[in-house]
């Protein structure tokens, strides 16, 4: 399953292939999916969401207003449907990092351990109604792929849609490196994780380099998404009231700690991955997509 244009495909083809495997490598996850296997399945059915969602928003202006609008909330609310177990995995996940560099000296948080492992396992218990609907969304779309409105999609089409996607990026950053807040950082995890899908659809264009591109953008989405599950764990944390003095203290501290070291990676590694502008961008783009399709053989 690649998950990029094939050296041999027209564009309008391609993108249909790649939504179409996307929806039922999703389908896939959420009707496989054992009580044990469950959070590992979310993951990854809203990973393959999360790339679904970007490869229609890079054709959006030939799906046109009302039909990406639809389809768009469709997808976002099959992810949203899942998001509770998804939060309460990865909050266990945040607080194993917390932990490791204290080591067996420190406090080992067992209580708040307690209770993320109790909320993980009320809110994984089963999701019958959640797959059930999201089977029902994910095939009705699988079966209007083909008559999305795309047969007249050009390549520059989508050099310009991928030079919108970078400048909203680029705002996003500007935003976040002026006035650091969590909403700002969050709306530029957002424009990252979109970019970094969007460039590995295209990076045949030109794979020396977009694939270093590639590489730039899933750098900074990591360490966006480490933020940001750090943040929303500290938010957490704030809205409990059952945890021992002791224990939300200590853990408090860490992650300010923690986020202060993340935003200064991030706002450093933004600055070099936004340093060119958009219309530079996009003219690179456009030169890349006059040789299309590529010389090199597509990778499998």
């Amino acid at each position: 399953m690649a998950y990029h244009l094939k050296c041999d495909e027209v564009p309008a083809a391609g993108l249909r292939r790649m939504a179409r495997e996307q929806l039922q490598s999703a389908l896939h996850e959420i009707a496989g999916a054992n009580r044990a296997e469950i959070p590992a399945a979310v993951h990854a059915t809203r990973k393959h969401i999360k790339k679904a969602r970007a490869l229609l928003r890079l054709v959006r202006d030939e799906l046109g207003k009302e039909v990406f609008k639809e389809e768009n909330r469709r997808l976002r609310d099959v992810a949203r449907s899942f998001s509770s177990s998804r939060d309460a995995c990865v909050r266990l996940q945040v607080l194993e990092r917390l932990r490791d560099p204290i080591g067996n000296e420190g406090a080992d948080f067992s209580q708040t351990r307690s209770i993320l492992e109790k909320q993980l396992e009320a809110h994984g218990g089963g999701l019958s109604s959640e797959r059930r609907e999201a089977e029902a969304i994910l095939l009705g779309m699988c079966d209007r792929i083909e008559g999305w409105p795309l047969d007249e999609l050009k390549m520059e089409d989508l050099c310009c849609a991928l030079r919108k996607t970078y400048q909203r990026g680029r705002k996003c950053f500007g935003y976040a490196l002026s006035d650091p807040k969590p909403e700002d950082f969050h709306s530029l995890r957002k424009r990252v994780k979109e970019l970094w899908y969007q460039v590995r659809i295209l990076q045949q264009l030109n794979r020396l380099v977009l694939c270093e591109l590639l590489n730039g953008a899933r750098t900074l989405a990591q360490h966006l998404g480490d933020l940001h599950d750090m943040t929303s764990f500290h938010e957490w944390l704030e809205r409990t009231h059952d945890l021992p003095e002791e224990e939300g203290v200590i853990l408090g501290g860490l992650i300010c700690t923690r986020e202060r070291e993340l935003e200064k990676i991030v706002l450093d590694l933004g600055a070099r991955f936004f340093a060119e502008k958009p219309g530079v961008f996009e003219r690179r783009l456009l030169r890349y997509g006059r040789q299309w399709p590529a010389r090199q053989p597509a990778s499998p």
